[in-house]
Order: structure tokens, then sequence, then C-alpha cells
């Protein structure tokens, strides 16, 4: 088995509802709820999964920038949760984000040069005159030009944004990165093109990413294992190979029956997905995909199914033993 970089158990993440003038808190919103997953050093882990099933969230709370309400994290061997102050602050150089849109994420009140110099100026690393040359080396690494350094974000195309986004990503040679959904705001040429640049700095940095995205073209060709998640939970785990060759719980065949292929036409889906995503507020007893799933039987309402399987394909479903092997 290769290195663990991050190992993160039963992470749950609610963020509460207050109502009245006294604010009294009536109830949660259940975004990521009793989630674990380990991400190999050097690997790309995808986590899949319509919008608000809670990915970006999970994404976010592994990193801290969303603080998790329960569940533990450790991060190159450390327990992350309980850093504080500068050890914290240390470790925070090791791990890094891009965001979905490259624009709000750029400050456009500074030049691109300024933008990719504060992650050495917080962090008190390099001479002002090294500070320029690395800012002129992250340019070139991501397919700009050095000549570009004085200029603002609303003078990029969102390709270019993007790199510039990357660029910062990078700068501080972080191990690992998580990416919100880094190229569903771009055209697909320009999606192509990014993909590629992050494929080819993760071979000459030794990168781990976490990839999130909705788009399971995308995953498959960029991800080497996958998550799939529904209502905060993962309900599959397994290889790129295992998830798209076999999936096995009816939420995977349905989103993976929804993908657009060319040439078959008006060739109906074999699995469609029906209704609506129940609310995180009060989510589905027993199984929460049970309302939408056409192989439902009387256990599923009753009782959560748990991740069960080998450790290449798990999958948390009742037509499924320990083993992995169908049951019915």
């Amino acid at each position: 088995m290769n290195e663990i970089i991050l190992e993160a158990k039963n992470i749950k993440k609610y963020f509460p509802i207050k109502k009245g003038l006294l604010l009294r808190h009536v109830a949660d919103v259940k975004a990521v709820d009793d989630v674990s997953l380990v991400v190999q050093k050097g690997e790309t882990l995808g986590i899949v999964g319509e919008s608000g099933c809670g990915k970006s969230t999970l994404g976010r709370t592994l990193i801290r920038l969303y603080e998790p309400t329960a569940g533990q994290i450790q991060f190159s061997g450390k327990d992350f949760l309980h850093l504080g102050g500068e050890e914290l602050r240390q470790k925070r150089k090791q791990m890094q984000m891009i965001f979905q849109d490259p624009y709000a994420s750029l400050d456009p009140r500074m030049t691109i040069g300024q933008i990719l110099k504060q992650p050495f100026e917080i962090h008190g690393i390099l001479k002002s005159n090294e500070r320029d040359e690395k800012v002129k080396w992250l340019l070139e690494m991501v397919g700009l030009k050095a000549s570009h350094v004085n200029r603002y974000p609303h003078e990029f195309s969102g390709g270019q944004r993007q790199r510039i986004c990357i660029a910062r990503a990078i700068a501080l040679e972080p191990e690992l990165i998580i990416c919100d959904e880094p190229v569903s705001a771009l055209d697909v040429s320009i999606q192509a093109q990014i993909l590629n640049l992050l494929k080819d700095l993760q071979e000459r940095l030794k990168l781990t990413y976490v990839f999130i995205s909705h788009d399971l073209s995308v995953v498959q060709y960029f991800c080497d294992r996958i998550a799939v998640m529904y209502l905060g939970k993962i309900v599959e785990f397994g290889t790129r190979t295992e998830i798209f060759e076999n999936p096995k719980h009816p939420y995977t065949q349905a989103l993976l029956s929804a993908i657009p292929r060319v040439g078959e036409g008006k060739k109906k889906m074999q699995q469609s997905l029906k209704g609506e995503v129940p609310s995180p507020i009060n989510p589905p007893s027993g199984c929460s995909f049970h309302p939408r799933c056409s192989k439902r039987m009387d256990i599923c309402p009753k009782e959560i199914p748990i991740l069960t399987g080998t450790e290449h394909h798990q999958q948390a479903c009742w037509l499924y033993d320990q083993k992995g092997d169908p049951a019915v």
C-alpha cells in the first residue's frame, strides 16, 4: 500500500439553523455526515455527486477552512485537528486549494505579481528579489508569460485566471491540493488544457490531489480512485476501473447512465434518477437514497447501510453482503 498522506475518520460538518429573537438552535444542515476516507501520496482521489451532496464542504473541512463538527483528521501522520498557532501555520503550507470560480478567488485590486507574492510574504519566505524571480517562474510553470506580472485579474480570460490560481496553489510547494470543481466554469477546450496542466504539475512536483467534480467524464480521465457522495455520505468507493466498469450502488449506476453519449440518439437511460434530492436538514431514515431508488427493499428505510466490500471497491447498499457479493 502506498504512503498515506491524509486520513479522515467519521468526519461530520453540521451548520446550525437558528430562529427567533433569541436565536435558538432548532436544527442542523447535515452537509457532511460521518465520512471516512484515505488519500494516498501521489494519487488523485475524486469526489463526485450531484449539487448539494456535500462534496465541496468535505473538501474545505479536510483542510480546516471549515472546522469539523466531529471526527478525526490525520495529515502526514499528525493529528491535524489539534494543531494550533505556529504549528498549524506551518502545516498549512503543505496543503492548498484551487476554487471553482477563479475570478472570485483573485483580489481585483491586486496585480498578478502581488497576488503570487502574498504566500511568501505571509510566511516570511525568500528575499524581495528572490520573490520576484519565483513569481516569474510560477507564471511560466503554468503556461503564462513573466511579462504578465503587472496585469490585473480582469485582463485575463477564465482559463488564464485559473492558471494564476494554480500558480498560487503551488507557490509554497505543497504536498496536497484540494481541487474544488477547478474546470466546471471553463469552456470544454480550456478544460482539457487545465486538466493536462494539473497532470503535468503532479508529475513534476510530486503532488497529491483531491479532485471534486460533478462531471463524471472529467473524473474518469483524471482520477485514480473515486468516492461517490450522496446527501453527505459516501455511498460507493473504488478504483476508477471498478466504479466505471462495475458500478454497484443504484445511485452510481444512475449517475453513469445519465452521461450523454455521442451517437446513441435518444436511447433510453438504463436507470434514471427520479425525484429531488432530499433536504440535508431532515434526511430520510435508513439509506438516504431509498426514496429515489428503484431497487429499494423493506430494510432500506429502517437501517443505515455501511460501506462493505473489498479494499478496491466498497458500497453502502443493502443489495450486497459484507464481501460485496449480491445479498439477494
